[in-house]
């Protein structure tokens, strides 16, 4: 094996480094309208890691703890079926790769690397000069990260590095006491993976935001409302709340605006099965939107951030590999949520959206327990994904009822199965 040398703490990637469960790739798949062109693609991803250096770092372990370092070894795109595993010698031990087949274009990345919105970051400028290249053209570049935008330091500052204090109390208040309603399936025999069946469906931008103006809400919001009306209608629970958990990113909070690093926490949109019930889809939508806000402000941000702050520290002061493991995977044993309604933003397609035909999300098996509601926007549409570990399409159905009482008009898309390779870890 090669070897690398510790750079700098992985601090914001801590809790998604350790646990008890193998840990596995999050994946982006890209189609276009046309076969990848390989040789463009490679020189895509090489002219984007001119400006985009830090992509190609990997992460090594010294005394139980994991840290960035730089990697000079070849990043090679690869022609292939699947995504590959990530960390390991057949990627030279980058924690980020790229293969394609046919249209599919695949991003693979370690999360406890970087989270969605950095990957986003690197897919984008791919995207960008793939398509420059392959039309020979000179594509508007404005929010993507390319040579015309100078190198800041602050796109790999770490939020959670410096130790911050925690009040302890309001910490408690946070763990919401409320039962959670959980989807029955999670908890059938093989209902844990680690194998995914995604449900896709898809709704047009300009529907979805219009629909979100006029009742004063947000995609996100609006999103987790049809869920818990879903659920409601399939179960028909009378106490406890559908619980709705939804990642945000920290990095305006944290003054971490340009980090490609992790950067998030969640807040949680409890829903009281009587509000589901009785109450249309608009109304829910904003409540949903004003408990968002309310949980979306600076104080909050900062309390949510001192949580996973407070446990980094006190793993990295554990003498033991498995106590730093025991500390570290914590979020893992965390109450179960109905949904992880997980909105990944949208990638910017500056001048060929049309060539873009579907963005696919991949999580990995879920170690919380959740179902997943995978959303992105790109090219004029919200791809909208159930990802979950049982094959039911009970709730997309719930779900695409919803949206016609609403009357956002969408695309049923055909369900698949996946399952995303392992990540491989230095051991040492």
């Amino acid at each position: 094996m090669s070897s690398f040398t510790a750079k700098e703490w992985d601090a914001s990637g801590a809790i998604f480094s350790y646990g008890k469960m193998d840990l596995r790739c999050f994946v982006v798949e890209v189609v276009l309208s046309e076969d990848v062109r390989g040789d463009l693609l490679q020189a895509a991803v090489d002219k984007a890691l001119v400006r985009l250096p830090y992509y190609r770092q990997t992460l090594v372990r010294k005394k139980g703890l994991y840290y960035y370092a730089n990697n000079d070894l070849p990043f090679v795109v690869g022609a292939c079926d699947e995504a590959r595993t990530v960390g390991g010698a057949g990627t030279n031990y980058h924690m980020v790769d790229v293969t394609y087949a046919a249209r599919t274009v695949r991003f693979a990345m370690n999360h406890a690397f970087c989270d969605g919105l950095g990957l986003n970051r690197l897919i984008e400028a791919t995207l960008y000069h793939y398509f420059c290249q392959k039309d020979g053209k000179e594509y508007p570049s404005d929010g993507i990260i390319t040579e015309a935008v100078p190198y800041d330091p602050a796109e790999e500052f770490d939020a959670f590095a410096t130790k911050t204090d925690a009040d302890v109390e309001e910490l408690k208040k946070l763990a919401n006491a409320e039962k959670r309603f959980r989807l029955p399936e999670l908890d059938e025999p093989g209902g844990q993976g680690p194998t995914m069946h995604r449900l896709p469906l898809k709704v047009r931008t300009a529907d979805l935001l219009g629909w979100c103006k006029a009742c004063g809400s947000s995609p996100a919001a609006a999103i987790s409302a049809f869920a818990a009306m879903s659920v409601e209608r399939e179960h028909h629970p009378d106490e406890g709340v559908i619980m709705n958990s939804l990642p945000i990113s920290l990095r305006r909070f944290l003054h971490a605006d340009k980090t490609f690093k992790n950067c998030s926490a969640a807040v949680f949109l409890p829903v009281k099965p009587e509000d589901a019930r009785n109450k249309s889809a608009a109304e829910l939508a904003a409540q949903l939107r004003g408990v968002m806000k309310t949980q979306m402000g600076e104080e909050m941000a900062v309390l949510l951030s001192s949580s996973i702050n407070m446990m980094t520290h006190l793993g990295k002061k554990m003498p033991f590999f498995f106590l730093k493991t025991k500390i570290f995977s914590l979020p893992q044993q965390r109450p179960q949520d109905t949904f992880y309604v997980d909105y990944v933003g949208g990638l910017k397609t500056p001048g060929y959206e049309s060539q873009i035909t579907d963005v696919r999300y991949l999580n990995a098996d879920p170690c919380g327990g959740s179902a997943f509601i995978l959303m992105s926007e790109t090219a004029g549409y919200f791809h909208i994904s159930f990802s979950q570990t049982f094959s039911s399409d009970r709730y997309r159905k719930a779900f695409c009822a919803v949206l016609d009482e609403a009357g956002i008009a969408y695309e049923v898309l055909p369900a698949d199965t996946y399952l995303n390779p392992l990540v491989e870890m230095p051991s040492k």
